[in-house]
């Protein structure tokens, strides 16, 4: 390697590149001809180590440039589309998909275009609207607020808001679940061939009791299991007793996953009864 590209290499660490890259946004992107501020030198490479793919489709892609560039610079690969086609997008595979309806009127195209969705594959991948300020009033009392974008896009809200929806709803295209042993829920991530587990990007230290109660959990699909199953499957044994055996192992399980028992994001406490996954 040449003593230039050392130099540039040392510049820049890798594991730094996003949050360096992410602290930049800065405008507002109503005027895709207004570039984005970065405080990276424009002389030093933006390297993303991993990439999350965005389908946005927009009959005025034009507008929205200024979207994809800065979705660009925040390591997400974007392809635009005029129009919605299922045969190709089906087949691309995507983490998200964006819908521009700015242009038209979404108390008319909104329900269309969810009902298209859900008889085609893409109803298992997350998608968000883009919608006029003048709009958001009535596009909220159709969807969920985390599938709402506001136009115009403050770049830090909407980076935020797409990052949050794609870890919350994570997405395994056909072709890898066929041929991958992981299971997803929510930001957790599970290699079973591996016995891996991951929140987020960050690996989860887990008991081998842990790692069961968890799969139990989610292989269940929300369904509630008593502590007289768990202990069938798991200690492979009927006493209970009045032993809180599951419990304590449920409480260090909580903890791992940072998951308030008040206020569950990940597993659910039915009492009297047992356990169940979280909504």
């Amino acid at each position: 390697m040449s003593k230039q590209a050392n130099q540039v290499t040392n510049r820049i660490k890798v594991a730094d590149m996003p949050r360096r890259v992410k602290g930049s946004w800065t405008s507002m992107l109503s005027n895709p001809s207004t570039p984005a501020v970065q405080t990276v030198p424009s002389n030093e490479p933006l390297y993303c180590p991993t990439t999350r793919r965005i389908i946005l489709i927009s009959s005025v892609p034009g507008v929205v440039h200024g979207v994809v560039r800065t979705l660009s610079d925040a390591c997400f690969d974007v392809m635009v589309f005029h129009r919605w086609e299922p045969e190709v997008q089906r087949h691309l595979g995507s983490d998200l998909l964006i819908y521009d309806l700015t242009a038209t009127d979404p108390r008319r195209e909104l329900l269309s275009i969810r009902n298209d969705l859900e008889h085609e594959y893409m109803k298992d991948t997350p998608v968000m609207y883009v919608v006029q300020d003048r709009m958001s009033l009535r596009a909220h009392e159709l969807l969920p607020s985390e599938e709402v974008l506001i136009w115009p896009l403050a770049s830090n809200q909407m980076v935020h808001d797409i990052e949050r929806m794609i870890v919350r709803h994570p997405v395994i295209s056909r072709q890898a679940a066929q041929t991958s042993q992981r299971t997803v829920f929510k930001d957790i991530w599970i290699d079973r061939d591996k016995m891996l587990v991951y929140k987020g990007e960050n690996p989860l230290n887990l008991t081998k009791t842990e790692y069961d109660l968890l799969l139990k959990l989610i292989d269940s699909q929300g369904k509630v299991i008593s502590r007289e199953q768990m202990m069938h499957d798991i200690w492979e044994t009927d006493f209970v007793g009045g032993s809180n055996v599951v419990d304590v192992h449920v409480k260090s399980l909580r903890k791992k996953l940072d998951d308030r028992p008040a206020e569950p994001e990940y597993i659910a406490t039915v009492r009297g009864v047992g356990y169940r996954l979280a909504d």
